[in-house]
C-alpha cells in the first residue's frame, strides 16, 4: 500500500514532498478551507446545534492554522528564512 501511494499520479507528488520538505500546496490548503466551511454549514443546518458547530469550528481552526504554518512549495522550503 506504501509503494502504491507513493507511485500513485495523484498522491505521489503531496506524499513525496510532504515527506522530503513539510510542503503543504496552497491549492490543497483553499481546498480544506472550502470544504471545512461547507461542513460547519451543513453541521449547523441539519442540527441546529450551536455547541457542536462552536467546537468543531474551534478544531477545525486549529487544524487549519496548523496546515499554514509549512511552506506552500518545495521553493519556499528549502529558501533561506527572511526574518526581521
Amino acid at each position: 500500500m506504501h509503494d502504491w501511494l507513493y507511485n500513485h499520479k495523484h498522491f505521489g507528488p503531496f506524499l513525496t514532498n510532504w515527506t522530503e520538505h513539510k510542503v503543504f500546496p496552497l491549492k490543497m490548503k483553499y481546498m480544506m478551507l472550502a470544504v471545512m466551511s461547507s461542513s460547519l454549514a451543513i453541521l449547523w443546518f441539519t442540527t441546529y446545534n450551536w455547541k457542536a458547530v462552536i467546537g468543531t469550528g474551534i478544531t477545525m481552526a486549529l487544524v487549519a492554522l496548523w496546515a499554514w504554518r509549512y511552506p506552500s512549495s518545495i521553493e519556499e522550503a528549502i529558501s533561506p528564512k527572511k526574518r526581521i
